[in-house]
């Protein structure tokens, strides 16, 4: 019996310091939560276009994103950083624009944005401010890849282009003469464009193609070719 008691003795501080340990694991267990909110918000208001289609955004903010990001959206900017890492070193062009409009990319800034919606209150307005500057971008990448290419020189002075955009992807373009045109120019700018859209972005659009106000040509997403109308 002495030795039974002796044990027993021996093994209640035993049992506290193990209590004391599991209360100390579990409270840090329940602290380790990956990530800084806060640390995440501020940055992400700080680069409102980051996982935006053509936003320009350096890999280093994702990289400085990623850091902080908590559990919930870590998986989601690890996947826009190694897309953005992807496309850094791709020299083709046709992978450079597969790489760039990849499926499960583009759903990462969807859940991105829903994301940084809740979690950070990003207002509309700033959303808004940000996909207005990225059409920007995107309608200059339209822009040079014309100046680009002599074959479009007669005309590409002499139309403004806007780009409808719905902050992922282009949905249609529209070119208007700033003087008049001189036939077939419409059929070359509807065929440029198109080029660009379908062929260099892997998109669907319509594209409507004006003299002043006068509609001239057009193609719809669900047409092959041009039409003039």
């Amino acid at each position: 019996m002495i030795k039974i008691h002796h044990q027993l003795k021996l093994s209640l501080p035993a049992a506290i310091v193990g209590l004391f340990l599991l209360v100390v694991f579990v409270s840090a267990c329940s602290g380790s939560t990956k990530g800084d909110i806060d640390a995440y918000c501020a940055l992400v208001e700080e680069n409102f276009e980051i996982g935006l289609a053509n936003s320009g955004i350096e890999l280093d903010d994702l990289e400085a994103l990623l850091e902080v990001s908590p559990d919930g959206i870590t998986n989601v900017v690890e996947k826009l950083r190694n897309t953005l890492a992807d496309i850094a070193e791709i020299d083709e062009l046709d992978q450079l624009f597969a790489a760039t409009f990849d499926p499960d990319a583009l759903v990462a800034q969807q859940k991105f944005e829903i994301y940084n919606a809740d979690e950070c209150g990003i207002s509309i307005e700033a959303m808004a401010a940000a996909l207005k500057a990225n059409q920007g971008l995107v309608e200059n990448e339209l822009r040079t890849f014309l100046d680009g290419n002599e074959v479009f020189s007669s005309w590409i002075n002499n139309i403004s282009i806007s780009i409808t955009f719905d902050g992922v992807k282009v949905v249609g373009a529209q070119a208007t003469f700033l003087t008049p045109s001189e036939p077939d120019q419409g059929l070359s700018v509807c065929h440029a464009i198109s080029l660009w859209i379908y062929v260099l972005k892997e998109a669907e659009g319509e594209i409507l193609v004006f003299d002043n106000a006068r509609e001239i040509v057009r193609r719809n997403a669900s047409d092959t070719k041009c039409v003039e109308v």
